[in-house]
């Protein structure tokens, strides 16, 4: 397998990639274009994932506040045509080691345990280093799974998971907009 890197990507990659986030992505679990530009604005990050010969493989939308010790995996996406050969899991690796000096990496599997789709993507995270955070939550009204991977933050998040979650959060919802939005009990 060739090489991988992450690169930033900016306002005109997000333009670029937003088709490819509504084929991934069902329209009520993703914000519109416009909410992800203004959250970059705000500290959220476009990764695009390239091979050796600078082809772009995929995309991961981080929500993350200025400052804060924790980031959500909100979107991750790798093109179909190299779908099913090991990139995801090398996906999830680099973007590891690009935020090793934060506490971890948060993400959630929406309408987990109900759909197959989610039952498979809980147990690929679970095989690359992601395990349940302890607590009932839901996004958007569905029943989800929140999933992290500690980098150098505690084992056991889960007592501080609404201030941890909060701040990912951030740049893209108020205060308002998460109490509509996410329950986390």
């Amino acid at each position: 397998m060739s090489d991988y890197i992450i690169e930033r990507g900016g306002h005109e990659d997000l333009h670029r990639v937003y088709p490819m986030m509504s084929y991934d992505f069902e329209s009520w679990e993703r914000p519109t274009e416009g909410e992800f530009h203004a959250a970059m604005l705000k500290g959220a990050e476009l990764l695009l994932l390239k091979n050796g010969e600078g082809c772009e493989c995929g995309y991961a939308m981080m929500l993350k506040s200025r400052g804060a010790e924790y980031v959500l995996l909100g979107w991750l996406g790798v093109y179909p045509t190299v779908r099913g050969h090991g990139v995801g899991g090398v996906f999830l690796s680099l973007l590891s080691e690009h935020y090793a000096a934060l506490g971890g990496i948060l993400l959630e599997v929406t309408k987990y345990p109900e759909l197959e789709k989610a039952r498979k993507l809980h147990a690929f995270y679970g095989r690359n280093g992601y395990a349940d955070v302890n607590c009932a939550y839901s996004i958007y009204g569905e029943p989800s799974a929140l999933m992290y991977r500690r980098l150098a933050g505690p084992e056991d998040i889960s007592g501080d998971i609404r201030a941890v979650m909060r701040e990912c959060y951030l740049p893209l919802y108020g205060d308002a907009e998460q109490a509509r939005y996410i329950d986390i009990k």
